[in-house]
């Protein structure tokens, strides 16, 4: 059995007033060893201040532990989650 979802994600990037979009499809299996992903795919404009990359994939075991990645992943660049 296969769940999918359409999401958006959204953040400001820190010490601006720019603000980042990803479209994103969350997608969870009944199955496997990381059984939840969140594929997301970068929706210009790009930043100034931050260099955004346009696909990335995220595993995990739980919705949880995904979206707790994601926060981190977005944290790296300087960008504060917003959901």
């Amino acid at each position: 059995m296969r769940f999918e979802s359409q999401e958006t994600v959204t953040g400001r990037v820190r010490g601006s007033d720019e603000w980042i979009e990803y479209q994103a499809v969350l997608c969870v299996e009944d199955a496997g060893k990381h059984p939840v992903s969140l594929d997301l795919t970068f929706v210009p404009p790009y930043p100034f201040v931050a260099d955004m990359p346009e696909q990335m994939k995220l595993e995990a075991e739980s919705v949880t532990a995904v979206f707790s990645k994601l926060v981190r992943f977005l944290d790296e660049l300087g960008v504060s989650f917003e959901s």
